[in-house]
């Protein structure tokens, strides 16, 4: 069983767009798998989970596939791209455990594989 972590920094434009797909791609992958996969939205990740927490986004069924793996949004980073109370209302949870920022070293210390998309 492989233990990763995904993390997404990517915005939905340009190549992004592809990047966001692959990266909750991958997630199914290794869930269908039964690898320990989680999923954490950072920089202009944080912007990118809240429009595919909007229903209407075309990328929303894949993003509720793998709802169960996602650990959460960058606080600060959800704060600094204005997406804040839309994260919230999503249900998505915030990471702050790095003075406010979503911490990576906590990743390595579980033992995951940090992928970046």
């Amino acid at each position: 069983m492989h233990k990763v972590a995904i993390v997404i920094y990517s915005a939905l434009e340009g190549s992004g767009n592809s990047a966001v797909y692959r990266a909750l791609m991958f997630a199914q992958e290794l869930h269908r798998a039964g690898d320990d996969v989680s999923i954490v939205f950072d920089g202009g990740g944080s912007a990118t989970a809240a429009a595919l927490a909007e229903p209407q986004h075309r990328m929303h069924s894949l993003f509720e596939n793998v709802r169960a793996q996602i650990r959460g949004v960058c606080r600060y980073c959800a704060k600094s791209y204005g997406v804040l109370d839309t994260v919230q209302a999503a249900g998505l949870e915030l990471l702050g455990d790095d003075r406010g920022h979503a911490s990576l070293r906590t990743l390595l210390d579980e033992g995951r594989q940090i992928v970046t998309f």
